[in-house]
């Protein structure tokens, strides 16, 4: 068999403690040494305002009322600032990181009992490894690894209650999670609950449960929770942007870009979920061996997680604007199918096809790290020598683990994976730093900090430009840059058209999307 049944040996358990120690070095080294990009510098941003405008209820951007996302994640954000001491990156994205580990402990925790350690284990490290988590959103502060946790722990409380038929805890908890996943990322979060909770009762042949005191009182609770937020914000500001946002924002997904932008993504959404999948994806075809699809049929469990999974996939399916990280949740699901089904067959043509994948892994691997001296863009990698001897003998090792002790092809290939990703650590890291269009953002941002420190800055007029600038400006000064149309003394940022006629000088020049913003300083009238 591929993947073995039982236990793990001596040698296997030396192996899975070296992998957990490359993943935490994976997925820590040099965390916090890039600046923030995309979306990540919008997220700090506002944990930032709600800092310094001591209002945690009120969301916003640039001193503007922010509803496209509620503020839970925000809130984890400061509690890791207030932790650090400081607005550092590493701090921005921690909680995203933790996320992703905490899911895998979840993961492990949920299957050991019910499909064995082995699978466990292969469950968790596998959606971790996975290759949109592994390579990119474990590396940035964005809100989706955390609210993948939340959802799934949904999943994992809908069932297990379930099957112990403890429906207070059941509904309780799963409204609770629920309500959090909402004050995270909005009315996606009802769609998962409902629709998991039709699939199990359904299923279980308990639909009236639904109808049940339990039920309506968690419901209850849930609609509290979320009203007392609201009403809480609404003390403050109304709270009209967040329901007219919220309900567009959906509705946009589902159906934004129009006809022939929903047959597009009907076509191509299932193939960029399963390339973010891999490595699982690869042994996707044994789901088509009839004896593997019998056994899975004949697990409870099982039939539950496939139920669980196509129910929810159509949602996003037939949605025009979802993107495959929105079913991160699902991705454990998938994950433990597959490997539930590798592990009941033991086709030839299954172990002939996992030897071919591991050696062509391996080789990648082999020739990726001395190659790495000849990438030019690398050259500002300190030691690079040293960082590609180092993971060329990791993966030598692996080779000999592969070979001579007889380690699982699938083990190895986990393995691989979490290699490269460290030497992805060891240099991408690095390049962001020096060479990127975010590290010259961050650089000016720091540098206008420091002009304008003690002094009052604003925004002239409707001035946009880029959040990582903005976000470092705010965290060295430590103050909101609002917008105002009233020309004072003080700095300015300001488009062309809105420059004052006389009574300023012009301290710096940018561009943010092919517009000049001009710095200015309007001295005190004499």
């Amino acid at each position: 068999m591929l993947i073995k049944e039982g236990d793990f040996n001596r040698n296997e358990r030396w192996m899975l403690a070296g992998m957990l120690v490359l993943l935490l070095c994976a997925l820590f080294v040099n965390l916090g040494i890039y600046p923030l990009y995309l979306e990540e510098p919008r997220r700090g941003l506002i944990a930032l305002e709600m800092m310094f405008q001591d209002n945690l209820l009120v969301p916003t951007q640039t001193g503007d009322l922010y509803y496209r996302k509620p503020p839970f994640y925000n809130w984890l954000i400061i509690l890791s600032y207030q932790i650090f001491g400081g607005y550092s990156e590493f701090a921005t994205r921690l909680v995203s990181v933790l996320s992703a580990l905490v899911t895998g402990v979840v993961i492990y925790r949920f299957f050991k009992f019910r499909l064995g350690k082995r699978l466990a284990v292969y469950s968790a490290l596998s959606y971790v490894a996975c290759v949109d988590i592994l390579f990119y959103f474990s590396m940035i502060g964005e809100i989706d690894l955390f609210y993948a946790l939340v959802t799934f722990l949904v999943f994992v409380v809908i069932y297990h209650f379930g099957k112990l038929e403890q429906y207070w805890p059941l509904f309780l908890f799963a409204y609770l999670l629920t309500a959090i996943g909402f004050l995270t990322k909005g009315l996606t979060s009802l769609p998962f609950l409902a629709i998991s909770l039709l699939v199990f009762f359904i299923y279980e042949k308990k639909f009236k449960v639904l109808f049940s005191i339990q039920h309506i009182v968690s419901i209850l609770a849930f609609f509290t929770v979320l009203a007392g937020y609201f009403y809480a914000y609404s003390l403050h500001e109304d709270p009209s942007g967040w329901y007219t946002t919220l309900f567009s924002e959906s509705a946009d997904k589902a159906v934004g870009g129009g006809f022939s932008a929903l047959l597009k993504h009907i076509a191509l959404f299932p193939f960029t979920t399963l390339a973010n999948l891999l490595p699982v994806t690869l042994f996707i075809p044994v789901l088509f061996i009839k004896k593997v699809r019998v056994t899975l049929m004949s697990n409870r469990l099982m039939v539950f997680l496939v139920l669980l999974f196509v129910a929810n996939f159509v949602v996003y399916w037939f949605s025009a604007e979802a993107k495959s990280r929105y079913l991160y949740p699902l991705f454990p699901v998938l994950i433990a199918i597959v490997l539930y089904g590798i592990q009941k067959t033991d086709a030839i043509w299954l172990r002939k096809y996992a030897k071919v994948i591991t050696i062509f892994l391996l080789s990648v691997a082999t020739l990726t790290f001395p190659a790495m001296l000849f990438v030019k863009e690398l050259d500002v990698v300190d030691h690079l020598l040293f960082i590609a001897v180092g993971l060329e003998l990791l993966v030598i090792v692996l080779w000999w683990l592969y070979t001579k002790k007889g380690i699982e092809a699938y083990m190895i290939i986990l393995g691989v994976l979490l290699v490269m990703r460290l030497g992805y650590s060891f240099t991408v890291p690095v390049t962001r730093q020096k060479t990127t269009g975010a590290a010259e953002d961050k650089a000016l941002g720091l540098k206008i900090a420091e002009i304008t420190k003690g002094a009052p800055l604003h925004r002239l007029g409707d001035v946009r430009m880029s959040l990582t600038i903005v976000y470092y400006l705010e965290a060295e000064r430590e103050a909101v840059l609002y917008q105002t149309d009233e020309l004072k003394e003080g700095y300015y940022f300001a488009y062309t058209d809105d420059l004052p006629a006389t009574g300023y000088s012009v301290i710096e020049e940018f561009h943010y999307h092919n517009e000049p913003i001009y710095l200015i300083r309007v001295k005190a009238q004499e």
